[in-house]
């Protein structure tokens, strides 16, 4: 699992610059840094807890990890850098049976966009921690979460490649697996929705001929030192909106949509 602290190799260099954009904020008069308003609300024992999620506006231009609110605890915030650094819109979902928030987005490391991923656990979230364990150099975006029917998260998005591509990569035992080429490599594929449907991730994806619906089965899918897979047949998933259609972000969360509360923004110009 790639952490942000401490760094690793070999994304030292990468998350460095990462470190000192942050530093460059403070040093600039950014005094405390703006609390993220996807957050954590009722997390009390006993009580399953639920994630928050109030864009915002500033000037015109939607915000998806500045503060809203006044007076939340530290603790239930994530990522309070993200609008500062440049950080894409968040992609929310409930892992199934733990009842788990989930969150994925296109995270700034100081030289591209790659994908970050947390979740909540023990009373803290865990991360952000980035999906792949080796650097690349190109912008990934536009991140969708979904679960397998063992509760296993699977993440699609789209790399800006000078032909885009979409890729595709499950999470288990700890460890996501190598991101997996979906989209053909001659065919410009970008905003991939995601849903889970008779052990296949099923993929909707924009090229310039329209939309193209792709296959994927997950048992096929490798992480390196397990064996074959085996398991009951998911049910049939929520596929995301386009993520153009709306400034609400897009969640996948099955039978546990009350656990999430999405707030819609309003513009508001004079807003800072």
């Amino acid at each position: 699992m790639k952490k942000w602290q401490p760094v690793p190799e070999p994304v030292h260099a990468r998350l460095g610059n990462f470190a000192r954009a942050a530093c460059l904020l403070l040093a600039a008069g950014i005094a405390t840094p703006a609390r993220s308003e996807v957050s954590i609300v009722n997390d009390a024992p006993g009580r399953t807890p639920r994630l928050l999620v109030m864009p915002d506006f500033n000037k015109g231009k939607p915000l998806y990890w500045k503060t809203v609110r006044s007076g939340v605890d530290s603790r239930y915030v994530l990522n309070p850098q993200g609008d500062r650094l440049g950080d894409g819109i968040p992609n929310v979902g409930t892992r199934p049976g733990a009842r788990q928030p989930w969150v994925v987005w296109s995270a700034n490391d100081g030289a591209d966009l790659e994908i970050a991923y947390a979740f909540w656990t023990g009373g803290r979230w865990e991360g952000p921690h980035l999906l792949e364990r080796v650097d690349n150099t190109l912008d990934d975006l536009d991140p969708r979460i979904a679960f397998d029917a063992n509760g296993n998260p699977v993440v699609t998005w789209w790399r800006n490649e000078p032909i885009p591509r979409v890729y595709l990569s499950t999470f288990r035992n700890g460890i996501w697996s190598a991101p997996l080429a979906i989209s053909d490599a001659s065919v410009p594929s970008r905003f991939p929705s995601l849903r889970i449907q008779d052990g296949k991730a099923v993929l909707t994806v924009r090229t310039p001929r329209g939309q193209s619906i792709l296959y994927q089965s997950l048992s096929e899918i490798r992480i390196e030192g397990e064996g074959p897979l085996d398991g009951p047949v998911p049910p049939p998933g929520q596929e995301f909106p386009d993520p153009g259609a709306s400034l609400t972000p897009p969640v996948n969360c099955g039978n546990s949509c009350s656990e999430i509360i999405l707030v819609r923004p309003t513009p508001n110009d004079g807003r800072n």
